[in-house]
């Protein structure tokens, strides 16, 4: 099971409000829709770099209802997403799952090597 960080913070951080507002949604709808798109970025942009993916790929990982290209420059102009298409502070936040991942992944190919 991943996880990622998730500080109490958000709810009041600038950049959410200004999410928010940006899209016209509450707050609260806000933060659920970073979450899927952290969620889903763990599994098929382990990096944080979505420049691989188009706005309606990204607003759909996000369960984002409305229209992609609002959602994906909103993201960017209010500062979740860098001018190089990378979430911001990626590897803060998801670096310890990231590392545990790896050292799962270090421990099933040595597991099976003994096997074998």
């Amino acid at each position: 099971m991943a996880w990622i960080e998730s500080h109490q913070s958000l709810g009041k951080h600038p950049k959410l409000i200004r999410l928010s507002a940006r899209l016209r949604v509450h707050k609260a709808q806000s933060a659920g829709h970073l979450h899927f798109l952290w969620w889903w970025t763990l599994d098929y942009a382990p990096t944080g770099d979505l420049s691989a993916f188009a706005s309606t790929e990204i607003s759909a990982a996000a369960e984002w209802p409305g229209d992609a290209e609002t959602f994906h420059t909103a993201l960017k102009e209010t500062g979740w997403i860098d001018a190089n298409d990378r979430l911001h502070d990626w590897d803060q936040y998801a670096g310890p799952c990231l590392m545990s991942r790896q050292r799962q992944k270090k421990y099933r190919e040595k597991k099976l090597a003994l096997c074998n």
